[in-house]
């Protein structure tokens, strides 16, 4: 049996914990944060970085860049989610792939890393 990666669990661990602070985050947001209609007012290197506007229910008006996998054209309409008491900074694409990305990406890297260093295999040359 190889001895364990301990390189690899560490970073596996780490990973661990900031995919369930970003799971906690996400839940919170979702929860916490409430929906309208917005509108693409103009691209930012392409379709899927669209700067959207909106009214949050304070009646302000906020414009603000955002990044999604989705690609939107100009005049689209695009249902927004924000936090009441910050909407100018926490306003994001309301779809389920923008809002899980994050903890996802970071949950495959855990496993990856853990499985690993379970294993015991070597993450490059003169690593162990």
């Amino acid at each position: 049996m190889k001895r364990p990666n301990y390189y690899a669990l560490a970073v596996g661990v780490a990973a661990s914990i900031a995919a369930a602070f970003s799971i906690y985050s996400t839940i919170e947001f979702r929860l916490s944060s409430v929906a309208t209609a917005g509108t693409v007012v103009s691209l930012n290197s392409g379709g899927h970085h669209p700067r959207i506007a909106f009214d949050a229910k304070n009646g302000q008006h906020y414009e603000l860049p955002t990044g999604t996998i989705r690609s939107f054209e100009v005049g689209q309409a695009v249902l927004i989610r924000y936090n009441p008491g910050n909407p100018g900074r926490s306003a994001m694409i309301d779809s389920a792939f923008d809002l899980w990305a994050p903890s996802v990406f970071l949950l495959i890297l855990a496993v990856g890393f853990l499985d690993a260093g379970f294993r015991g295999e070597a993450l490059g040359k003169g690593l162990r």
